[in-house]
């Protein structure tokens, strides 16, 4: 998931490898830390929800100023959404991955 815009111009990544570890990025900062059995499981069972297939690949309000935009790859499919729109499969799986970004 990349994380872009808003009014101070943020640019980060965060991305779940297969075995157990999350990559992050910022500013040309990056770091990998693991994540523990549970937190692993509760990810991947996220990324598994069958109703992400439903989620489209573009929800963008165009008419919204300073919203980040989220870019989120997963099962051969590109996501792009700045949550103005509620999909609620999709918002707990930003939710989640979020909590891995480095704060600032």
């Amino acid at each position: 998931m990349t994380v872009s815009g808003g009014f101070a111009g943020v640019n980060k990544e965060v991305i779940l490898r297969g075995d157990g570890t999350v990559r992050t990025a910022d500013r040309g900062e990056s770091a990998v830390r693991r994540t523990t059995a549970a937190q692993f499981t509760k990810l991947r069972t996220l990324l598994g929800d069958p109703a992400l297939d439903d989620v489209p690949s573009f929800t963008m309000n165009m008419g919204a100023a300073d919203l980040f935009q989220y870019t989120l790859r997963f099962d051969g499919r590109t996501v792009m959404t700045d949550r103005s729109t509620e999909e609620p499969a999709l918002d707990r799986l930003i939710d989640a991955l979020e909590k891995w970004l480095p704060q600032n």
